[in-house]
């Protein structure tokens, strides 16, 4: 480890962590598009949620008052074959450019499975970006003796909203362009539908609630809620917003997403799909809401929208209405603490994915 550095608590010096972490992104990817995952609004509404107990679950590296490595963990409850598990998710992991292959990531890493140790949990998820060099940070802690498992691969699928400005933006090259215009990845939204979403508001909890509780039963692996958590997961203003269709008086359909910056040649607006619950719709009401939902985050000034294969529910409507796969992948790994669990072959996953 490099010398005057010390692993500790995170001090929510939010704004320090935010210009530490585009400084690494922009060195190692140029001018390449990436998300703002550190933007202070969307890491406060990740985790200010922790209790006081768990703060050390946020892990950075000082050297005097100058930022150095961050790394989080988010508590979280999983239902797998009819049992709770308490686990993490491990997430936002950033090393500065000039502190790489020095140990510190290895460092942040250590620590953060001690503290999942001394907190009992289960397991803890993280994501491998297939191809990137953590995967050899991974395998070292694993010839020590860590138990880590292959989930699942989430793969991206996008629908494009302004074809010009994302091309301006990312430098997309003639053939990406043609490809999303045969797709029909850059159409308008329907104008109109059958279905209507309005804005979430707090006496929707309960019905959202339902919607969502309702994956405990159909999925694999699901996320357990409880309603105060999931209250703040559903609306958080400038970061998260949530849309809903309301039938016959019941919320038969949610579809929940992040405000996320991506960072090119220009910063522009993307809408990240969190969750989604529509079960009981039919297929031309299933299309209706997504084209909906592509009309409004497009109206809030976004230039696109972006989701995960994650399985959970049927993604053929989004394919209808022209979200299109795109070339990246990330691999679901669990660190496991449990001696007795094992996911073996896990088909879908209702989980975050950041």
């Amino acid at each position: 480890m490099i010398p005057g550095v010390s692993i500790e608590p995170f001090r929510g010096d939010y704004e320090n962590l935010e210009r530490m972490a585009i400084q690494s992104w922009r060195e190692e990817y140029g001018e390449a598009s990436f998300p703002n995952f550190y933007k202070p609004a969307f890491l406060r509404y990740m985790f200010e949620r922790l209790k006081p107990g768990e703060r050390e679950l946020l892990l950075a590296a000082y050297r005097g008052e100058e930022i150095l490595g961050f790394l989080g963990n988010v508590p979280q409850r999983f239902e797998y074959r009819g049992r709770v598990y308490p686990a993490t998710y491990s997430c936002l992991l950033v090393v500065r450019r000039d502190a790489l292959r020095q140990g510190l990531a290895s460092s942040l890493i250590g620590e953060a499975l001690r503290a999942n140790d001394r907190h009992r949990f289960s397991f803890s998820f993280f994501g491998l970006e297939t191809g990137h060099r953590s995967t050899k940070m991974v395998e070292k802690f694993v010839r020590e003796g860590r138990r880590v498992e292959w989930v699942r691969k989430f793969r991206v699928i996008a629908r494009i909203l302004d074809l010009d400005r994302v091309a301006a933006s990312e430098g997309m090259k003639p053939w990406e362009r043609a490809a999303v215009k045969a797709w029909g990845g850059h159409r308008p939204p329907r104008l109109e539908g059958a279905v209507e979403l309005r804005e979430y508001k707090p006496a929707d909890l309960d019905g959202c609630f339902a919607l969502l509780d309702r994956y405990r039963r159909s999925v694999t692996l699901s996320l357990v809620w409880e309603r105060e958590e999931l209250a703040r997961e559903l609306l958080y203003p400038g970061v998260v917003q949530t849309l809903v269709y309301e039938k016959d008086g019941r919320i038969r359909g949610l579809v929940n997403f992040i405000y996320h910056d991506h960072l090119a040649k220009t910063t522009e607006r993307w809408a990240w799909v969190h969750h989604l619950a529509y079960p009981d719709l039919e297929a031309r009401e299933r299309l209706d809401f997504v084209h909906a939902f592509l009309r409004f985050v497009r109206d809030a000034g976004c230039l696109g929208a972006i989701e995960w294969t994650r399985g959970y529910y049927s993604q053929g409507a989004l394919y209808r209405a022209r979200f299109f796969p795109y070339l990246r992948a990330v691999n679901l790994c669990a660190w496991i603490f449990d001696p007795g669990l094992s996911f073996g072959k896990v088909k879908d996953v209702y989980e975050i994915q950041v």
